[in-house]
């Protein structure tokens, strides 16, 4: 989920995931091999499913499995709304790098 060529803003929290180092749980609680910057969530609300770019932080505090509810997403109290969200990109190849979901316009 790492992708340390371009800087993402967290559609929750607004910050630039590369500049949030603290919070969250350690690699091995999350089971994963390392601290990565920049994931997106797939949030599904039994129609469509939506992409989120989140920093490590806010990911885990969805306590996600294979997905997550709007209501999960809304419970971050996000700076991006669940509508405003672009749509998961499950035919592109690349639809889980962060660099095809830009921050959204108007926010």
């Amino acid at each position: 989920m790492d992708n340390a060529t371009a800087r993402h803003r967290c559609f929750a929290c607004g910050r630039f995931t590369d500049e949030v180092t603290e919070g969250g749980p350690t690699p091995e609680e999350a089971g994963q091999w390392e601290r990565w910057v920049t994931g997106v969530l797939d949030i599904v609300d039994g129609k469509k499913c939506r992409a989120a770019v989140v920093c490590w932080p806010c990911f885990w505090k969805t306590d996600p499995d294979m997905w997550i509810s709007p209501a999960q997403w809304d419970a971050l109290q996000p700076r991006v709304p669940y509508a405003q969200l672009p749509l998961f990109d499950h035919t592109a190849p690349d639809g889980e790098d962060p660099n095809h979901y830009p921050w959204p316009q108007g926010i």
